[in-house]
């Protein structure tokens, strides 16, 4: 440490390096904005094309949009719906997987928790 450095602005910076993101994470990150909304807008594209051939679900009045496309704010809700139904499996699937595959809890210099139940004296 220096004559003019900071304690705490070392600490700082350590903390900083400690917490940057691997790039190749922020590219699959990246990727992953750009394709679920793509792959849910087609989705919704083909169940709005199976539901004018089978008749699963009735459109009212009040979820028709005015204009060239009447059926836009179905189209939007069912893309936002889907896109985030996408991220919670893929959030999910990351997360079992680095449960499974990722580093232990606690480090070799951590102790063991113990099993000690203390009992409370009354006074």
């Amino acid at each position: 440490m220096s004559r003019y450095s900071n304690y705490w602005d070392n600490k700082k910076q350590a903390e900083k390096e400690k917490r940057r993101i691997h790039p190749v994470w922020a590219g699959i990150g990246f990727l992953l904005m750009i394709i679920i909304p793509v792959v849910s807008w087609a989705g919704t594209q083909l169940l709005i094309i199976e539901n004018a051939k089978r008749r699963w679900v009735s459109y009212t009045p009040d979820v028709l949009a005015p204009g060239s496309d009447p059926l836009l704010y179905v189209r939007i809700f069912m893309t936002v719906f889907i896109s985030l139904v996408l991220f919670v499996l893929f959030y999910l699937a990351y997360f079992i997987i680095y449960k499974i595959f990722g580093p232990s809890r606690y480090g070799p210099l951590d102790v063991p928790q113990g099993n000690h139940h203390f009992k409370r004296y009354k006074r």
